[in-house]
């Protein structure tokens, strides 16, 4: 059921016709803006998202016809009803107007109750298109996210990386790729539960992203595996220490009932401006599998040639 306080834009160029529509639809507490002609009521619809159209098929210069044109090409408005006001009376006539995307008529004189109705229906048509898209964005983001620690998740981060250093190599920007394991997590999961496993990752996750910028990436690579992507950061060992020192600071605390000390590894490596992702992914792999055979809890960084110790 539409919402009492829905606002319908009237783009009509009579201004007795306006008031007389305007007053019938402010009697069903509906909230009314007023354009006078086809420009300007391209404008509002497109800067005040209006949830109906409802506008004269003639008028000067700019028509309702161009004006539904404009609003069907762009993603922003291509599903706003629109409810053309008319004297035209020709079936050929009036099926042109829906076949280019209006959603229904109201002849001219117009019929307030015929008026009301058809706002009401044109109202349902756009509270079904809002909630669709609702849960359309709701499936994209759980389709990108993993559901344990709310970050992104190994599909979205492959597409991430792709675009990524796609875009360091057209900017020529530099680009820091860092795989994190959990130490010993094996122990965690035997010894307590995995349910308490599952609340260190979470707290690990949030940890992670607590010391990145918004325009890293962090994604749950697998497992006990993470992956951040690092883009501009000229300082990255500085980053993965403060991570690393973050994560074994202080016991992570489970569900109130344990307080258990836990580590990780890190190892991270520079783009060399022309690997693919893949490659990148390799060599920071190979950093993550050198930080653990040195002992564990410590920062490795993969040059192109060879590891060293951050």
């Amino acid at each position: 059921m539409e919402q009492p306080t829905a606002r319908i834009l009237v783009a009509e160029d009579s201004a007795l016709l306006r008031r007389v529509i305007g007053d019938v639809l402010r009697e069903q507490g509906w909230t009314v803006l007023e354009a006078t002609d086809g420009a300007s009521a391209l404008h509002m619809a497109q800067t005040e998202d209006p949830a109906v159209l409802l506008m004269a098929r003639e008028m000067q210069g700019l028509d309702g016809l161009a004006v539904l044109d404009a609003l069907r090409s762009d993603p922003h408005t291509e599903d706003m009803p629109v409810v053309f006001v008319t004297g035209h009376t020709d079936a050929a006539d009036l099926a042109l107007g829906l076949q280019r995307g209006a959603h229904d008529y109201v002849r001219k004189p117009v019929d307030p109750v015929e008026l009301v109705a058809r706002i009401g229906t044109a109202l349902r048509l756009r509270a079904l298109h809002d909630e669709l898209a609702r849960r359309n964005a709701e499936l994209e983001q759980l389709a990108r996210t993993d559901t344990l620690t709310g970050l992104a998740n190994r599909r979205h981060a492959d597409d991430v990386l792709r675009a990524t250093i796609a875009a360091a190599r057209r900017h020529r920007r530099t680009l820091s790729a860092v795989l994190i394991d959990v130490d010993n997590f094996k122990s965690v999961n035997d010894l307590h539960g995995h349910a308490a496993g599952d609340a260190v990752l979470r707290e690990i996750a949030v940890r992670l992203t607590a010391g990145l910028r918004e325009e890293d990436t962090a994604a749950r690579w697998g497992g006990e595996e993470f992956l951040l992507l690092l883009p501009d950061s000229p300082d990255a060992g500085v980053v993965c220490e403060r991570l690393r020192a973050g994560v074994a600071g202080r016991p992570m605390n489970v569900h109130g009932l344990l307080e258990l000390p836990v580590t990780a590894s890190f190892g991270w490596a520079p783009w060399t401006g022309d690997e693919t992702g893949e490659a990148l992914i390799g060599r920071a792999d190979a950093a993550l599998y050198a930080a653990k055979a040195a002992g564990r809890d410590r920062v490795v960084v993969a040059t192109a040639s060879a590891l060293r110790a951050a």
